[in-house]
């Protein structure tokens, strides 16, 4: 017979495997993802937010717009610190664009089901990592596209964060 200490460290054990263990985060185990801003003179010019595995997604804004995944953050940090004006501070908005994919049939016997992965959506782009240690990254168009493409007719939903 399993305790509730049990089901909680077998939870915990489930968060740190899919790389987001966190604490405070209600019963999906997924959590608003660290968001962050670049600025140059004072103006933002890029955002990006730590993914589930520590990866760090940068999405560019303006006219030359692109975007693309680092290491980590200390990376991007260490190569932003010999561009002059350039800072990069705390985002506010991440709990209202972090998403995850909650897959009720597992149509391909791929990705199993429950949460199978977590994304944000910037300013005309969508970044998706997919759980797991092997976890694969993917950015799309919207996060409508990634519904359309892994929503497999209502079997997986896009569920937003704050929305719980």
């Amino acid at each position: 017979m399993s305790t509730s200490a049990d089901s909680a460290t077998g939870l915990q054990a489930d968060k740190n495997k899919a790389g987001l263990a966190e604490t405070g985060c209600e019963h999906s185990g997924v959590c608003a993802l660290e968001h962050f801003y670049v600025t140059c003179q004072n103006n933002r010019v890029a955002e990006g937010v730590i993914l589930p595995s520590g990866a760090f997604a940068l999405s560019w804004r303006g006219n030359a717009h692109s975007h693309g995944t680092y290491p980590r953050l200390d990376v991007f940090r260490r190569i932003q610190r010999q561009m002059s004006g350039r800072e990069i501070v705390r985002g506010d908005a991440s709990a209202e664009r972090t998403f995850y994919l909650q897959r009720n049939e597992d149509w391909n016997g791929i990705s199993g089901t429950g949460i199978v992965a977590v994304g944000f959506e910037f300013e005309g782009v969508a970044v998706l990592q997919w759980r797991g240690k092997e976890g694969s990254t993917f950015w799309y168009e919207s996060v409508e596209s990634v519904e359309q493409v892994h929503g497999h007719e209502g079997r997986t939903l896009v569920v937003r964060v704050h929305e719980k």
